[in-house]
């Protein structure tokens, strides 16, 4: 069941409900202009193997006129990753990290040094600015843990590509690099479905559902063309974000521009290759920046 709407970053998760015919809902989610998540389809799977999904991905592309995504984000599932090489070959794929990183406690609790571990980890996933930091952090980490036989920790660094925010960094992902969207989604459709729906029933609510997302846009779009949200500065720049984005765009730049405006260069360290500054602000500001001479 498409949506008319199109998204060129996809979220595609099966974790929702299992109806009485022990079909899961799998959804496909993107984002609109507003930052609201959208529908894009979905499907009922008898089965979540490779050639179920390669039919279910097969179907949907067709739906939205053989234009598949840029980007899209799943879990860890290996009959997933399969039909998106084979439907969705230049499709670039993420896996979701928090359903990774969610995994860490399960993995290492029983280790002695446990703590070290998963404060080293999640220093090492969300404060690497690129792969040769990452990697040249990995190593530290499985010599000073002791961890260089880990298989679940190989099998990540294997696909680090697929997870780590730094190798991803260059790629538009529209603030993806969670399933969070379509559970997000999933959420919303408790008002309108559940495990006891028939087949017939979830047809006519699916597309009550798809109403209600409509009206909200609608509404969305009506309030950013005929009101506005006054500019916090006299910049030229913040102006023309004003004029030209909706409102819940508009709003995130401006949060933005409000930790620019409270920061200020503490230290500047240089180098032969960079230049790096210590930037004092309010909580919640980047400390360092580094930039190439």
């Amino acid at each position: 069941m498409p949506c008319e709407e199109f998204g060129d970053v996809v979220s595609f998760d099966t974790t929702y409900l299992t109806n009485k015919y022990d079909m899961p809902f799998a959804p496909f989610v993107g984002v609109n202009h507003h930052g609201q998540s959208i529908l894009l389809g979905c499907g009922l799977l008898s089965s979540e193997d490779t050639l179920s999904f390669v039919w279910l991905f097969k179907c949907w592309l067709r739906c939205m006129g053989n234009k598949a995504p840029s980007s899209i984000v799943t879990d860890q599932c290996k009959a997933m990753a399969n039909a998106i090489q084979d439907v969705f070959p230049k499709t670039k794929h993420r896996w979701c990290l928090w359903h990774i990183m969610k995994k860490v406690p399960e993995k290492f609790q029983g280790y002695n040094n446990y703590v070290g571990i998963k404060c080293d980890i999640k220093s090492l996933v969300y404060d690497s600015g690129n792969a040769t930091d990452f990697e040249n952090g990995w190593n530290r980490l499985l010599i000073t843990h002791t961890l260089q036989n880990n298989e679940w920790l190989c099998n990540l660094y294997e696909e680090r590509q697929k997870w780590v925010p730094c190798y991803l960094k260059n790629h538009f992902w529209a603030g993806m690099s969670t399933t969070q969207r379509s559970e997000g989604m999933n959420a919303f459709f408790d008002g309108f479905i559940n495990s006891s729906t028939t087949l017939q029933q979830f047809v006519v609510q699916y597309d009550n559902a798809l109403k209600f997302k409509a009206q909200k846009e609608i509404e969305a779009d009506f309030s950013s063309l005929n009101t506005n949200i006054a500019c916090g500065s006299q910049s030229p720049i913040e102006r023309q974000f004003q004029v030209q984005y909706t409102h819940a765009k508009f709003e995130e730049v401006q949060m933005e521009f409000r930790s620019r405006m409270n920061c200020f260069i503490k230290n500047t360290v240089k180098d032969c290759i960079f230049n790096k500054y210590t930037i004092k602000g309010l909580p919640g500001t980047t400390p360092n920046y580094h930039i190439p001479i």
